[in-house]
């Protein structure tokens, strides 16, 4: 194998490899023992004709690419170890050609971190108060998703269910056409242009109202944005709803049957507490993510960030089409450009990769790591009962050591931002600058008691 490296530029190196004869034998014996029962030679039967007559035949290439992933993977991992580098994840491979067997591979080096002085991070810790105000509004939506709809003979108002004709105009163009179309009239809706609901108030019904509104230039449909649209509609029938009284009977005829308004109201207000707490603690944990990385100093490789942007627009991409929602209709429906959504992924990538790093260095600083019990006790809540393989079992363990090893330094990072933690035992060499691997497996060994059942 000749490797060939390129001098460190922004943290990243690039290796071109080139694969000899002798490398490749044992890629085209694992290729050729995949694709062997799926060619047929004549003379022989299937998988037992012999490799370099399968390879006569269809071509070396054909039996590489069986193999491919592997056999990239595992040359630009023996690369990387026989020139000692100290990388982080993955490379990127680029420029493969067959003839000879060779390829670029940018390689991640380990990032240089200082995390600086972690241990000064304050942040005010206030529980928020659940008011009357916010729990009369939850009732009030409860009244509301309960509501009954009925006819009523009198101009709209926000709040009602219209039935609407509607004629529309730009440029000669008619966007938007409804008949005997059900409206709901919002004071702050922006269907189909913002203030379009304001002019259906007080009109009267069966009568036409005409009026003109600008589109906004930042409309999903670049083709209208900034035109102006012209609108004839015709309120055909207005509906308001009617709450329901705020009594025991009414508070007893709900699905959990509470005893009254009080208890209720008792029960609003607990839930909301508690999904209050939840939130406010949700954003103090990444409040505090934030300051940690804030005060950290970072030289990330640039192709670290690229593969999380791809593998940000892979997860977009798949739901998508798991909704059956073409991508360029969903651009258009949020009003972005591709080049637009691939930033907004470059940045998200950025800020997931920053927290990854300063956290598993934090977790290394201060010599955190799960133990054999914490794993087994959230194996046993996730996956108790379960007959899996041992690759598996091993696999799901790892991943689980990773997720505690994070939550319980992030639990360290919040008790030093709420000033609990003793300032006496930040490390001497807080302040060092050190590297660090971003994908740390923090591997497992099996605890006592697993059993190894096949599936």
């Amino acid at each position: 194998m000749k490797i060939t490296q390129e001098e460190v530029v922004d943290n990243q190196t690039t290796l071109h490899i080139e694969l000899e004869d002798d490398d490749l034998v044992p890629y085209l014996d694992r290729g050729y023992r995949r694709i062997a029962n799926q060619v047929s030679v004549p003379g022989f039967r299937k998988g037992k004709a012999p490799r370099t007559i399968v390879e006569g035949l269809i071509g070396r290439e054909s039996i590489l690419n069986e193999i491919l992933d592997a056999m990239v993977s595992e040359t630009v991992v023996k690369a990387v170890d026989e020139l000692g580098l100290d990388s982080m994840g993955m490379p990127r491979v680029d420029d493969l050609d067959f003839d000879p067997v060779q390829f670029t591979a940018v390689v991640p080096l380990s990032p240089h971190i200082d995390l600086g002085d972690y241990h000064s991070i304050r942040i005010e810790y206030q529980e928020p108060e659940v008011s009357d105000e916010d729990v009369t509004q939850r009732i009030d939506a409860i009244r509301e998703s309960m509501g009954e709809w009925s006819v009523v003979d009198r101009p709209a108002q926000f709040g009602d269910l219209t039935s609407i004709d509607m004629s529309s105009d730009v440029d000669g163009q008619t966007p938007w056409s409804a008949e005997d179309d059900t409206f709901y009239v919002a004071e702050d809706g922006r269907y189909p242009v913002p203030g379009f609901s304001q002019h259906l108030v007080s009109a009267d019904l069966g009568e036409p109202v005409e009026f003109t509104l600008q589109i906004p230039e930042d409309h999903n449909d670049v083709s209208l944005a900034g035109k102006e649209a012209s609108f004839s509609v015709t309120v055909k029938e207005v509906r308001e709803r009617a709450l329901p009284e705020l009594t025991d009977e009414w508070a007893q005829s709900l699905p959990d049957g509470f005893d009254g308004i009080e208890a209720l109201t008792n029960a609003v207000r607990e839930a909301l507490a508690a999904n209050t707490a939840m939130e406010f603690e949700n954003g103090y944990r990444n409040d505090a993510i934030e300051a940690l990385v804030d005060g950290s100093d970072l030289l990330i490789a640039p192709v670290v960030v690229q593969t999380e942007t791809e593998r940000i627009q892979d997860e977009q991409n798949v739901a998508l089409e798991r909704s059956n929602i073409q991508r360029s209709d969903y651009l258009a429906a949020i009003g972005k450009t591709e080049e637009e959504a691939e930033q907004e992924a470059r940045e998200e990538a950025e800020q997931r990769v920053r927290r990854n790093i300063v956290i598993t260095k934090l977790a290394e600083r201060e010599g955190i790591e799960a133990t054999d019990s914490e794993i087994d006790e959230r194996f046993n809540q996730m996956y108790g009962g379960q007959r899996m393989r041992r690759q598996q079992r091993r696999a799901l363990r790892q991943e689980l050591a990773i997720g505690i090893r994070i939550e319980k330094t992030v639990d360290l990072l919040v008790s030093i931002a709420k000033g609990e933690r003793d300032t006496q035992t930040q490390s001497e060499d807080t302040t060092q600058e050190d590297s660090t691997d971003a994908s740390p497996t923090n591997e497992k060994e099996e605890g006592p008691g697993h059993d190894d059942s096949q599936a």
